[in-house]
């Protein structure tokens, strides 16, 4: 989950988690948090494969992290 945890860093976002289980977590992506601009993005990370995968507006879009949460491709 550090991978995770590093891209959030990156991306100026907060973790909120909404569930776990033992393959991924996932949750919400909060920029500008406790702020009137706050915005969630609703995103589902693949816990051995480092694959992020972000709900938008066009549909499902998964990126590949590596270990300090560095977008590599989009998967």
């Amino acid at each position: 989950m550090k991978a995770l945890v590093y891209y959030c860093r990156w991306h100026s976002a907060s973790l909120r988690l909404r569930g776990r289980d033992e393959t991924a977590v996932w949750g919400h992506l909060v920029t500008n948090a406790e702020t009137p601009d706050e915005t969630m993005q609703e995103f589902r990370f693949e816990l051995k494969t480092w694959r992020l995968t972000l709900k938008t507006p066009d549909g499902d879009e998964t990126v590949q992290l590596d270990e300090m949460g560095v977008v590599q491709a989009e998967a």
